[in-house]
């Protein structure tokens, strides 16, 4: 008799939570590079069933409605949105304790012990670049983190545990396009009514380290780049979904010679196809 090789997919909901504007939103950019770090470079990326994205100020008990039937729910917060993710993932702990709930972004805090006692319904916190750490946390067993870096949480004694943080990717192309990927084409359907905004990024890192802001220390100060042509594709792609507005979210725009050359080609895919608007 042939035994059953089946396996229960893992379901994996996303919150990223943007400001609108002119009745316009934005891609959830940051959690769309999750998705599709985790489908390319999983080793069992079928395993995986991804839900569509919570994007928008929307009520509680409706975001909440949307999440219910997730394994593990993944929140990328920033000041904008951190109190309405604290209030979905609460309300979605009390309504299913078992769900998996991870944050990350900038607004988790890099001593984490006091913001995960005072939310206790946050499971685990990554700190930096989420991709990696993503796909170790979806992979891991029965919820074991030991190996995990990059990651806080409190174990089942309620002791603080921080792992150390991992290196940075130096080679930005091992993180696929979320754009190029057709990750939020579903998302694209289920919302014809939107009219998108995107947020753009052609490098991570930042050389200074200014008093007012904490990038450049946070980043490590070396500067990597995503190449030319995943960049040019990605603008056709802009252009071809008719996006009106793209919101470049490099630290420093304009400081690599190459930056020039972008703006060129945005400007003439303006020309010939009549977007972006504005960049």
């Amino acid at each position: 008799m042939r035994a059953n090789t089946t396996h229960k997919k893992l379901k994996v909901g996303l919150v990223q939570i943007n400001n609108s504007f002119s009745g316009q939103n934005y891609f959830p950019y940051s959690v769309g590079l999750l998705q599709a770090y985790a489908q390319k470079m999983s080793l069992n990326p079928e395993k995986y069933d991804f839900f569509i994205p919570v994007y928008s100020r929307i009520p509680v008990v409706q975001a909440v409605d949307s999440l219910k039937e997730a394994d593990i729910v993944g929140f990328s917060t920033y000041v904008w949105n951190i109190r309405l993710s604290l209030a979905i993932a609460q309300e979605l702990k009390r309504l299913k304790p078992d769900c998996l709930i991870v944050f990350g972004g900038p607004q988790v805090p890099d001593r984490a012990e006091a913001f995960l006692r005072a939310n206790p319904f946050i499971d685990v916190c990554c700190h930096g670049e989420g991709e990696h750490v993503f796909l170790d946390i979806l992979q891991a067993e029965s919820r074991q983190w030991k190996d995990v870096g990059s990651i806080s949480y409190l174990d089942a004694q309620g002791r603080f545990i921080h792992n150390p943080k991992i290196s940075r990717i130096q080679d930005l192309n091992l993180i696929p396009s979320p754009y190029l990927e057709k990750v939020f084409e579903p998302l694209i359907q289920e919302h014809p009514e939107e009219q998108w905004l995107v947020m753009w990024e052609t490098n991570r890192g930042c050389p200074f380290s200014c008093t007012f802001c904490d990038w450049g220390s946070a980043t490590a100060a070396k500067v990597y780049r995503f190449d030319m042509e995943r960049l040019y594709q990605e603008v056709d792609w802009m252009a071809d979904h008719h996006i009106e507005f793209i919101f470049c979210c490099d630290a420093n725009f304009g400081i690599l010679p190459r930056d020039l050359e972008l703006t060129e080609y945005v400007v003439e895919k303006k020309k010939t196809a009549g977007y972006p608007h504005a960049l």
